[in-house]
């Protein structure tokens, strides 16, 4: 089968607009990346069949998925499309064993090189198999919903930010075996994140959406150091009201309200701080002598 995405449609909605015009190879793993509110997210629930205000046409290969106002010609449970949604959306009132046989039951009639029980192991999940998924963590349930999406052997897979909720270990650890993974089977990828080394590590061409519009579309290796070095955000004035020496943290309340979202940010993210040299008391903290002749040099 052709791996070829073409979309081309748009949705409207108070605010903000999704306008798209793409004919994707997704023999190469794609990476979308945008600012919150981009459309990123919709576009994946697009191509899922999951907004029925889109009007236009997506296909995939020979298969007509969406036409005209028809967003469901081609439902979502006969896309075979596995998604993991930032949040993971589990099965409630059910085992994360359960949730894993939902998905195997479901399965597409393919060989794959990968094992349930290769999944399971390292994904972490052999101690959680009897724990009803209400009782998981965000990283866990987010790791569950990930197995669950790899066990449908989907023919498409879209991830929205899947791992945002780990530490940086499992992020790590789960990329290197989807590295592998998806290799081995040829499983088409896009995969939506802010994490620059996993865009790096899992794809090879990279999609920017500003506004609801495509911005770029090229080589993951070229695009992501533009779109990281062209990214020169304002300072932001923050007290230290709080450390934690054993942990290496830090506690930072902003002087202006509320400067950045909660949901900019996400588990492994890299940010830079440049520390004041200031005796001013309204700013809360003044730096030692030392640090004050740094202050040049720190970034």
């Amino acid at each position: 089968m052709t791996m070829r995405l073409g979309i081309e449609g748009y949705l409207e909605r108070p605010q903000f607009r999704l306008d798209l015009c793409l004919d994707l190879d997704l023999t190469k793993p794609l990476g979308v990346l945008g600012s919150t509110g981009a459309g990123k997210t919709t576009l994946l629930r697009a191509i899922a069949g999951l907004e029925p205000d889109f009007e236009g046409r997506i296909t995939f290969g020979s298969e007509r998925w969406s036409e005209g106002t028809r967003f469901d010609l081609t439902p979502t449970h006969r896309r075979g499309i596995g998604m993991v949604f930032q949040d993971g959306r589990l099965l409630p009132g059910k085992t994360v064993a359960q949730n894993l046989t939902f998905a195997s039951r479901r399965a597409r009639a393919v060989v794959s090189s990968v094992s349930e029980e290769e999944v399971i192991r390292e994904l972490d999940l052999d101690h959680l198999m009897a724990q009803m998924t209400e009782s998981l963590s965000g990283g866990e349930q987010q790791r569950v919903a990930l197995a669950r999406a790899l066990l449908l052997r989907p023919k498409l897979l879209l991830m929205d930010e899947p791992l945002s909720a780990n530490d940086l270990g499992h992020r790590r650890h789960i990329t290197d075996c989807l590295s592998r993974w998806l290799v081995a089977d040829q499983t088409p990828l896009i995969y939506v994140s802010h994490a620059a080394h996993e865009l790096a590590q899992l794809t090879t061409q990279l999609l920017t959406l500003e506004g609801g519009t495509v911005k770029t579309l090229g080589e993951t290796a070229r695009l992501l150091p533009q779109t990281h070095a062209g990214d020169q955000p304002r300072a932001h004035r923050a007290v230290v009201v709080g450390s934690d020496l054993g942990q290496g943290s830090l506690t930072l309340q902003w002087e202006e309200a509320a400067p950045f979202a909660a949901e900019d940010f996400h588990m492994g993210d890299v940010v830079m701080v440049r520390p004041a040299a200031t005796e001013d008391s309204s700013f809360g903290a003044s730096l030692p002598p030392q640090a004050k002749q740094d202050e040049n040099e720190t970034e």
